[in-house]
């Protein structure tokens, strides 16, 4: 039987990601043979015509440890020189993961991300990606020669270029972390409650808590996605 697809677009700067898919990885274990996931890229950098701002990063990192104490997180705390401009390659990265496996894919999708959220280290730079991907590969099977021979080469730019495109313009997703179920329904950042943060002036104007039981709301999603498959 055909594994039902999640299509996930997200871009590997994003908190609401980034806490989007440590509650994934959480209830994934259960789901891993009954659900296929294909990361997709969703570049911030190509919709608002900017690099991540770090005022921005810094107001977010406080609110997210409210929402989630857990979550592996911490201010930027190298030089600012150190901060990364851009974070295209580390969507190749993952693309380059993704036309590996499965497994692959996931385990280079968090580590890039707690790299960057938990480590302050730079994913946009090449020594940092294949230490990243070492480290991925010690827990998933990811061919490091293939990857750094794929990274190298550009072989997914057009991909990940692809990818926010058609996220942005043709599915206009509502933002990063958005999750596409198979027949097209969007869900996305579910259990995040309500975030209003004025990005003109990285100011958090509100917030209101989910009320629920965040996990639940994963597994409702994925066991949702099952069902429907099954009823076919």
């Amino acid at each position: 039987m055909q594994l039902p697809v999640i299509e996930v677009y997200s871009d590997i700067s994003c908190p609401y990601a980034y806490l989007s898919i440590h509650r994934l990885r959480q209830i994934w274990p259960v789901y891993a043979n009954k659900i296929q996931l294909v990361w997709r890229s969703l570049s911030l950098e190509y919709i608002n015509r900017q690099a991540t701002a770090k005022p921005a990063h810094e107001i977010e990192v406080a609110l997210f440890r409210q929402i989630d104490p857990d979550l592996p997180l911490q201010p930027w705390s190298k030089p600012e020189w150190l901060w990364p401009t851009t974070f295209w390659p580390a969507l190749e990265a993952l693309s380059c993961a993704q036309g590996q496996n499965q497994e692959a894919a996931f385990a280079i999708s968090w580590a890039l991300r707690r790299a960057f959220f938990a480590e302050c280290r730079n994913p946009a730079l090449r020594h940092e990606i294949l230490a990243i991907a070492e480290e991925a590969a010690m827990s998933a099977p990811l061919d490091l020669a293939q990857f750094e021979a794929d990274w190298d080469s550009g072989r997914y730019k057009e991909q990940v270029i692809e990818d926010s495109r058609r996220g942005w313009h043709t599915l206009k997703v509502n933002g990063s972390l958005t999750f596409v179920l198979p027949g097209g329904k969007q869900v996305t950042n579910p259990a995040i409650g309500e975030v209003y943060f004025d990005e003109q002036q990285h100011i958090l104007r509100s917030y209101r808590p989910f009320a629920g039981d965040a996990l639940s709301a994963f597994r409702n999603l994925l066991e949702a996605v099952i069902c429907g498959a099954e009823r076919g």
